[in-house]
């Protein structure tokens, strides 16, 4: 794959080696594994805070977009409709309950307590806060602020109209704002 990244170029050949000989769709699939495995990983971890079951939620995605490939309409919107399927397997994932929760169920407290025992940096306590938000105010701060998609494609990928997702950006970073103060003023 190019760059460096969570994804070696072995793990991107596993991805595409037992698949159809149509040349055409397995180069453009090839080219979108190579894209966005890695923001995609990043969205996964940060979803599942576990990085085995975001690689597993990845690989799962890819395999579902594989099999799925004849339903995209249109190329263009390639990144949005792989998106769409990562959240729609991290749902079913929650559904079997195999998602890992690395926090004790709770509020700011859990978080402040975590930060404390672990000696969390900012990039874990902000983790930490993530995991406190519901996905409705998680999933456009992951996909806007996080990974740097546009609001629209996020509204696509989310299945919501552009304004609920501004609302639920802004909404989502004034919650994740306070659960991380609130964590700090917890602290000794």
């Amino acid at each position: 794959m190019a760059g460096v990244g969570y994804f070696s170029s072995n793990q991107s050949t596993f991805l595409t080696a037992n698949m159809a000989n149509d040349d055409q769709p397995k180069r453009e699939f090839e080219r979108a594994v190579d894209q966005f495995s890695d923001s995609m990983y990043r969205v996964a971890f940060r979803m599942t805070g576990n990085r085995e079951l975001a690689f597993e939620l990845v690989q799962e995605t890819f395999l579902h977009a594989w099999k799925g490939l004849d339903s995209l309409r249109d190329p263009s919107r390639m990144r949005a409709w792989i998106f769409q399927i990562l959240r729609f397997q991290f749902s079913k994932q929650l559904r079997r309950e195999v998602r890992y929760d690395s926090l004790p169920d709770g509020d700011a407290e859990s978080i402040a307590e975590v930060a404390d025992t672990a000696r969390l940096d900012l990039q874990d306590l902000v983790q930490a806060a993530l995991n406190q938000l519901d996905e409705e105010f998680r999933m456009p701060i992951l996909l806007v602020s996080m990974e740097g998609i546009p609001v629209g494609e996020a509204a696509e990928i989310l299945e919501l109209p552009r304004g609920t997702v501004l609302s639920r950006l802004h909404r989502g970073r004034e919650k994740l704002k306070l659960l991380i103060e609130r964590s700090g003023e917890l602290q000794p």
